[in-house]
């Protein structure tokens, strides 16, 4: 008897979500100053998650991270900001729950539930932490700078990543 090798590469679905991720965080930005960054994060977070190398999907969410807060210097308004971050944050963990779940259960289960439903879900508490930032940017009022706003999302990056970790 042979043993076959299991396939633990992400799906075709995880990889086009996160693709879909980054180019929303692409396009929620789109200022020259940025492009490169942003350019240079999508290749890198979908690349990773072809591979499978969380590393590299890492490194290119924070390249998407980094175009957010060029733009967000840049005098970019808060709304595309928000989107913006949490796109990317959602391109980094969609990334990342393709990698498990390919690792876990293989490219030839059906994977596709569990990874809606998490994908879902994630957007869910993106959804609510962006509303939550952009209340807060409110509620101190407009004439604050846009820096301590990028500030306020670095925040809930680190916070997710602590959940994630």
């Amino acid at each position: 008897m042979t043993a076959t090798a299991i396939e633990t590469r992400p799906t075709r679905l995880g990889i086009g979500l996160t693709g879909l991720f980054a180019i929303v965080a692409v396009l929620a930005t789109v200022i020259p100053l940025a492009l490169i960054p942003n350019l240079i994060g999508t290749l890198l977070v979908v690349a990773g998650t072809v591979r499978g190398t969380r590393a590299i999907v890492t490194v290119g969410a924070g390249g998407l991270v980094i175009g957010v807060i060029v733009a967000g210097l840049a005098g970019v308004e808060p709304e595309p900001l928000l989107i913006a971050t949490a796109a990317a944050v959602l391109a980094w963990d969609a990334g990342m729950q393709a990698i498990d779940l390919g690792e876990t259960l293989g490219r030839t289960a059906d994977t596709s539930r569990a990874l809606v439903v998490h994908v879902a879900a994630s957007t869910i508490t993106a959804a609510v932490i962006a509303g939550l930032g952009y209340a807060v940017y409110r509620i101190v009022g407009s004439g604050q700078p846009v820096t301590a706003l990028v500030l306020l999302l670095f925040g809930a990056i680190v916070l997710s990543a602590a959940f994630r970790g």
